[in-house]
């Protein structure tokens, strides 16, 4: 029997937008193979999620037993480099046909670490959304708090991290994860889609550990919450996924969220990094230096779009917002078009309706 398991990430890194990134790659894995997945070891996880996907506290027990009875081959981000692709499927499979696994059976592959990004881990997508839907009370949480948002309204999440993993806000912010945004930040993002949309928008505020400040926000924003709910990390990650707008802690739990969405989201200006008058998230690090990088062909392309880059940008989902909480003109008319959108009257499949000439004026 061919299985792939998720080898899991260290007690620092074991957060679940964290631990996603190497299950997505297991399931890519075992599509490849038509192997058995395994998955990842939730019993052994830090922060309990086992409780979330009902695997048991002694989930990992099999695959301990698995390692040690049959061959072992891992698959390491050394492979994933000198495979030379992006896409982690085509990257595993130039891996997987060199070693010969398409023709053997009864054997067991690892992958792990979060290399390749979620650029890599695209086509695992839906596995994700199914994993996360049907985890243990993640229906119900989100039914509840969908009960109570508007479908009319433009739907804005925001997501504050304030754990004590985070590290305290520090005088500079520059391409630095793990941080704790500063609160104001937030509140100033908030109150200017407030008041840019007033009623038309509805807020949904998370948060890991809320405090005072964000309880008093969430009151002044009539805000959405689901401080109620138990068992809550999936459906959150799910809720801040079909919103509309995201407003971003400096967090990999954000960062999921905005792959499972591909919808438009705010990054925090001060945290972004700054590279050849580019923002990016992250630029800095020596892989994105390097030429045939991301940032590189990113960079290339604006050069060459020259005066017609200011469209390109128009179409992105990222946008940075300072402390100050103005908002760029290009992200508001986004929003407004997203707006008209929810407009179910002009939308057959719920009974709305439209002229039949093609214009705006009734026959």
């Amino acid at each position: 029997m061919r299985t792939v398991i998720a080898k899991r990430l260290s007690r620092r890194g074991e957060g679940l937008g964290n631990e996603i990134i190497p299950w997505a790659k297991s399931f890519i894995a075992s599509r490849v193979l038509d192997a058995h997945l395994s998955g990842t070891a939730w019993g052994l996880n830090g922060r309990k999620y086992w409780r979330n996907f009902e695997t048991g506290r002694l989930d990992w027990l099999r695959q301990e037993v698995l390692l040690k009875s049959l061959p072992h081959y891992p698959f390491t981000q050394d492979d994933y480099r000198a495979a030379g692709r992006r896409d982690f499927a085509e990257a595993f499979k130039v891996w997987a046909e060199a070693k010969g696994l398409l023709r053997k059976q009864n054997y067991v592959v690892t992958v792990d670490g979060m290399y390749g990004g979620y650029y890599a881990i695209e086509t695992a997508r839906e596995f994700l959304w199914s994993k996360l839907l049907n985890s243990r009370r993640a229906l119900q949480n989100i039914f509840d708090a969908r009960s109570r948002i508007d479908p009319g309204k433009l739907l804005i999440a925001v997501h504050v991290r304030a754990g004590s993993d985070f590290l305290a806000e520090t005088e500079s912010m520059r391409s630095r994860f793990n941080v704790k945004l500063p609160f104001e930040w937030y509140a100033a993002a908030a109150r200017s889609l407030k008041a840019e949309f007033g009623t038309k928008a509805q807020f949904l505020l998370l948060c890991d550990r809320p405090s005072d400040q964000f309880r008093r926000l969430a009151a002044e924003l009539d805000a959405v919450t689901t401080l109620h709910h138990t068992l809550s990390e999936c459906s959150d990650l799910c809720l801040l996924a079909l919103a509309d707008l995201r407003i971003c802690s400096v967090s990999s739990y954000s960062l999921a969220a905005c792959f499972l969405s591909r919808g438009p989201y705010i990054w925090c200006e001060e945290q972004l990094g700054i590279r050849n008058g580019l923002y990016s998230i992250w630029g800095h690090e020596p892989q994105e230096q390097q030429e045939g990088s991301f940032f590189s062909e990113t960079e290339a392309l604006l050069r060459e779009a020259g005066e017609e880059s200011r469209d390109l940008l128009d179409a992105r989902n990222g946008f940075a917002v300072r402390m100050d909480g103005a908002l760029p003109q290009a992200l508001v008319e986004r929003l407004y078009l997203r707006l008209e959108e929810r407009d179910r009257r002009f939308d057959l499949v719920r009974y709305g309706a439209f002229p039949t000439g093609g214009g705006s004026q009734l026959a």
